[in-house]
Order: C-alpha cells, then sequence, then structure tokens
C-alpha cells in the first residue's frame, strides 16, 4: 500500500486505480464500523463516506497522497486512513438533511452523537466543544445520581430516577445496568473512536457498544437534549 501512495504521488496514472482497488475494501470495512447514530446500518450511508475518502485522495492532483509521503515523520498509514475516514464520516453526516441545524426537516428531538465529534479545528466558533462539554456532564451528573439513588432506595431506585428525570423507567433501567459503561461509550464516541476500538477498550462486542450508544441517545432524547 505505501508502495502504491508513492507511486500516486510521483504521477504513475497506472497506480491510482491499483491503489483502489487495494484501499477499498480497508475504506469500506472501517465506515462500516463507524459511530453513525440511527444511519449506522444504512449502506448508501458508508458508500458515501468511501466515495468521499476516495475523493480527498484524488483532489488537486492527490494532494493529500502527496503531503502524507513527504511527511519526514509521516503517521502509521493505518492510523491516516483512520483519520480520513472519520472526517469523511463527520462531513457525510452534517451533509443529511436531518442532521443540519435548523433544517426544518429534522425530526423534533433529533439527538445523535456523530453529530458531536469534534475533529481538528475544535477552537473554531462554530466548534462543537461546548456542546460535548454539556453532554459529557449532564452524563457524569446522571451517572452521580444513579449511584446515589441506588445506594438509598435500592431496587426503588430505577422509579424514583424516572420520575425525577422525567423519562421511562426503560431509560433508567438501561444505565443503571450498563453505568459503568455509558461513560466509557459516551466520552471514546465523541472523540471519534470507533465502535471496534471502543469494543476493544471496553472489553466487550461491537454490538453491545452499538446498543449502547443508541442507548444513550435515546436517554438524551428523552431528558430533551437535542443537537
Amino acid at each position: 500500500m505505501a508502495e502504491l501512495l508513492h507511486e500516486v504521488a510521483g504521477g504513475q496514472v497506472e497506480a491510482w486505480g491499483e491503489l483502489l482497488i487495494a484501499l477499498s475494501p480497508i475504506l469500506e470495512a472501517l465506515a462500516s464500523r463507524q459511530p453513525l447514530g440511527r444511519l449506522r446500518d444504512d449502506v448508501d450511508t458508508q458508500r458515501d463516506i468511501v466515495a468521499k475518502v476516495i475523493g480527498k485522495l484524488h483532489r488537486d492532483e492527490h494532494e493529500l497522497v502527496k503531503k502524507f509521503v513527504g511527511h519526514k515523520t509521516p503517521p502509521p498509514l493505518k492510523a491516516w486512513i483512520r483519520v480520513l475516514v472519520r472526517s469523511a464520516a463527520i462531513d457525510v453526516m452534517r451533509g443529511k438533511p436531518e442532521f443540519q441545524r435548523g433544517n426544518q426537516e429534522r425530526l423534533p428531538g433529533w439527538f445523535s452523537l456523530a453529530t458531536l465529534v469534534t475533529r481538528d479545528g475544535a477552537n473554531r466558533a462554530d466548534s462543537l466543544e461546548a456542546k460535548q462539554r454539556e453532554v459529557e456532564v449532564s452524563m457524569t451528573q446522571a451517572i452521580v445520581s444513579a449511584r446515589a439513588a441506588i445506594a438509598e432506595e435500592g431496587d426503588e431506585a430505577t422509579l424514583a430516577l424516572a420520575r425525577e428525570w422525567n423519562v421511562a423507567p426503560l431509560h433508567v433501567r438501561r444505565l443503571v445496568q450498563r453505568i459503568d459503561l455509558y461513560p466509557v461509550v459516551l466520552k471514546m464516541v465523541l472523540a471519534g473512536f470507533t465502535y471496534v476500538e471502543i469494543a476493544d477498550q471496553a472489553a466487550c462486542s461491537r454490538r453491545e457498544i452499538g446498543l449502547v450508544v443508541g442507548y444513550i441517545e435515546e436517554f438524551f432524547r428523552a431528558r430533551g437534549f437535542a443537537d
């Protein structure tokens, strides 16, 4: 793969086609693992992500490829590709009508962690850093309240918290059952990690991470958050 990148950067036309053949399955696999909220199983969205990455690599006579191979100390190839896919996933998600702030097509109370992922440029005026912090603080407070309620009220804690937060008991039960996993998953999703990377860190399955992401999104929607 590295050799093909150098050949593309050097202007060998046939190398671009060979690079796409080698790179496409890797991009497809990474795209399928991105935290895409309710669109995580949408094949068209995954294809859009792959196309976005390929477009970036092809743009301006492969300028991005030239910068990578020309760097004195380039990052590991796999890490570089993962960053490209994450960046493309964010671009694709933000281009969806239902994810755009103020768009009339958004569903009421929409909330997805995918739109809160911050990449490079976090200090821009339109940064999501403050929104991320708000969500993380809210989760921390919920965990603290849940632990205290469990210690004081035992089995009655679920109904007590549901009344306090004005949410269905189901959301509280899910949080209590995964009280150690929720904050870990939230923090890593907001940092841009894939489900596979989070699963490795949390020592559980990718499917479990996908479920927890969905549960967290539903929990915040139930509590009135909308991004």
